[in-house]
Formats: C-alpha cells, structure tokens, sequence
C-alpha cells in the first residue's frame, strides 16, 4: 500500500518544482489500524535550516480500512526545501520518510532522507532552443581524436595510442587506481564529428567537464580557467561553439563546483602548481573555500575520496569566482557556450 507517492498527482499535486507562492496540495493515505489522531507536514528550509510545520486534516475513509489526510502548502521565497510527515499514533510518533524512488514509508525514526522541493522565481523561463529538443552527451577522452599531436602534456599523464585498447583499470603498485590513461579525444574531434551529430537531430551537446585535470574523467578540476591542454586550447572551444551554432547545436559545460581537485591551483596537495593553495597554507587566498576537519591533512570531500575536496560553496570568494561578473559561469558563456549542467 502507498501511503505517499511525490511523482503522483494524487498525492502531491502540481508534481515537481513551481514558482514560489504555488499552492501545493498533500495527501498521505494511512491505515486505519495506526489509529492516527493527527498528521503535520514538516518542511525545512535547505538554506536558512529553520522548519515549517503545516497540520494537515482528515479527509475521510477510502478503499476499505484505509483514510486520507490532507493539506496545502505555499511557500513563499525561492529556495530549497525537504519535507516529511509527522504522524500520532496509537504506536507512539511516527514519520513518512522518502523511500525507493518517490515512495514514502512509515518509521520510527526521522533520520532517513526527506523528500525534495524546488521553489524558483516566477518569472524564470527556461531557453526556447531547450524544450524539444535532442541532447547528445560526449565523454570527451573517449568521443573522437582529432590525430593532432598533444603539447604541454604533464609526464605523469599516459597517453593511449591504440584506440580500442581496454582502459586501464587495474591499481598501480601503490595500490591506486588513478584514471591517468588518455586516448586523446579532443574538441577538434568533436567539431569534426558535427555534421555527423547533425545528420542525428542533435540539437545541444552536454560535455563533461573538459577543464583542467590530473584524471581521464576531468571531475577532479585543477584550473577552472583553462582547457585541458589534452583536449585542445581555448580557441578550440570558441570553434566548437561557433561552429556547432551554425548548424543549431547548443554546446552546456559540466559545472564541477562542489569540489575541485586535490591536484589543483586551489588546494595544490601534490605542489604542482606555483599557487598557494589552502593544502599549503591557512594564509592562501583559497583557504576559506575548504572545510578542513584538521589542517592540512583531514577535510571534507567527495564521497571521502581525498582527491576531491569538497569546497564551502558559500563562501564570499568562491561564489564570487563562479558566479561573478567576470566569474567562471559568465567567462564560459561568453566564450560561445549556451549554458551549465550543475554536478551534484
């Protein structure tokens, strides 16, 4: 039996994110048996971290055994927001919780995940080129090599010659899996390959990330500001993006901004770089944008990968270094690409 489903109308209704200031309608469907004697709706604000609670009211008995509560819901900022059920029983306090997918169960505890809602600005629209449309996501490593000989390539970087060989995915004698292979696929191969993804319908490309990295995968960012030199050089990009344009191709960057690279100028762990990175000193202009548990050696990353250190995402400087008027997002933009997918 389903006491809530976020993904049917039935029990949330409208489904998904809304403007602001929506009204938002909520069903649970309880069993008789709980002998609940009220139910709240309990929604915690993802930034400001204070709670609304919203009590909900009986709306009668269904399907034989079974009742419906109910409320509705506005919110009237635009932000983040997690949400669960409080219910009284005759077993003592109990909660709906998210479950597998946009399911809901019953437990004893409030401890597992919530549920999500996504309040925006009533006045955002999404771009006209978007709804409808055939997007084409390209791994670049793996995509298309170009045959232009590499340069400014670290000597610690492997490059593949053969193109069907199998990666390596094995540790290296320190244990380690490094993802440290490259075959080469560069952004001249993929503005080769588009009137081949024109022939396909393909109206935007998402690209991984194609900055500056130690790893095949780039998710481990090393400079925001500079292409990977294995996949080419600026110019390149802007080609691409001009390029894909005139055959009505969009080109979206992956935007890698909860964490960067151990191996980078901002934290610079493996001292490659001539920066002062925050793994270096408390006095670098980047320390502030780490949560360091006990400097240098222990702080917050990625899933606990040491390699991935997650930043402080509000910080003044970062935030101003991603999403200012000569920020990464803008200087992406106006170097021809069309938009962000946001990672994590």
């Amino acid at each position: 039996m389903t006491n809530f489903n976020s993904r049917v109308e039935f029990y949330r209704c409208p489904m998904g994110a809304v403007p602001f200031d929506t009204n938002i309608h909520f069903r649970i469907k309880l069993s008789r048996e709980l002998h609940c004697s009220g139910a709240v709706l309990a929604v915690k604000d993802d930034r400001f971290g204070d709670t609304l609670v919203n009590g909900m009211y009986w709306a009668g008995e269904v399907d034989n055994g079974y009742e419906i509560w109910e409320c509705d819901l506005r919110i009237d900022r635009v932000g983040l927001y997690w949400y669960h059920f409080i219910l009284d029983t005759c077993y003592g306090r109990r909660f709906i919780m998210k479950g597998y997918g946009s399911e809901g169960f019953i437990t004893d505890s409030d401890w597992e995940p919530r549920f999500q809602l996504t309040c925006y600005d009533k006045d955002f629209t999404t771009p006209s080129w978007l709804p409808g449309g055939i997007m084409y996501q390209i791994f670049p490593d793996r995509f298309c090599f170009s045959g232009e000989k590499k340069k400014g390539i670290y000597p610690d970087k492997k490059l593949q010659t053969e193109w069907d060989r199998i990666p390596d995915w094995r540790p290296n004698e320190f244990g380690m899996i490094t993802n440290s292979d490259f075959f080469q696929g560069d952004l001249k191969g993929i503005t080769m390959k588009l009137p081949y993804l024109h022939s396909l319908g393909v109206t935007c490309i998402y690209l991984n990330p194609i900055f500056e990295a130690y790893s095949n995968h780039r998710y481990d960012t090393g400079n925001y500001e500079k292409i990977d030199p294995i996949l080419g050089t600026e110019e390149d990009f802007c080609e691409l993006c001009a390029e894909a344009k005139k055959l009505g191709i969009h080109i979206i960057n992956d935007g890698v901004f909860s964490h960067t690279g151990s191996d980078s100028i901002y934290f610079n762990r493996e001292n490659r770089y001539d920066t002062l990175g925050a793994y270096n000193s408390k006095e670098s202009p980047y320390y502030t944008w780490y949560k360091f548990i006990e400097w240098p050696n222990i702080y917050n990353s990625w899933w606990g990968f040491d390699t991935l250190p997650e930043v402080e995402e509000l910080s003044n400087s970062f935030n101003e270094y991603i999403n200012g008027e000569d920020g990464i997002i803008r200087r992406w933009i106006r170097k021809g690409n069309s938009g962000w997918r946001l990672d994590v």
